[in-house]
């Protein structure tokens, strides 16, 4: 089951990391004749069907395996609303990023934006992810390794996105790295 689940989510991950490659994008999007926008909606498509088959062997099979943590009733509140913000984050960063580029529904507008949530940090997007994963009122050990397999690709995905930034927006982005965490607000601002 635990590698039933594993292997899933890295079929995920691979076919959402080569499409996402730059190589990718222009041999297979030239061959297909898709760009800008269109690829990146149909990116976005092939990513939520790669999804499929772990989220639904997730779902269909987490219940069977033993409970790591649990915390009932009120207890719980403080992580519903720890999740509850996580998606607020990634939604926030969405729309300041640019929705609709983002969706793939026009073309996305490349630009470095370091005002609002990424005057905190430079990846509120991957911060909202975890917020959102890890703020379980019951985490059952399905979970924590899914969980644990997720974290690692975002963190993964912050390595490539930085290099990415970096070669895009040379000075400017290396200024704004020396001054922004990557994940974690500090709690004050410089």
């Amino acid at each position: 089951m635990y590698a039933t689940l594993a292997l899933l989510f890295l079929l995920f991950a691979l076919v959402h990391s080569l499409t996402a490659a730059g190589f990718f994008k222009r041999r297979v999007g030239a061959a297909l004749g898709l760009k800008g926008a269109a690829y990146r909606l149909a990116y976005n498509l092939l990513s939520v069907l790669s999804a499929l088959p772990f989220a639904a062997y997730w779902l269909a099979t987490r219940e069977e395996t033993p409970v790591l943590f649990s915390l009932p009733g009120l207890a719980a509140l403080p992580l519903v609303l720890l999740k509850l913000a996580g998606a607020v984050i990634i939604l926030a960063s969405v729309v300041q990023t640019g929705a609709r580029g983002f969706l793939g529904l026009e073309e996305e507008r490349d630009r470095l934006v370091t005002s609002g949530l990424y005057a905190r940090v430079r990846h509120p997007m991957y911060l909202g992810a975890l917020l959102f994963i890890w703020a379980t009122p019951e985490l059952r050990a399905l979970d924590a390794l899914l969980y644990t397999l997720a974290t690692l690709y975002l963190a993964f995905g912050i390595w490539i996105e930085e290099r990415r930034l970096l070669a895009r927006h040379g000075s400017a982005y290396e200024d704004y790295r020396s001054r922004v965490p990557a994940i974690f607000p500090r709690l004050r601002r410089r």
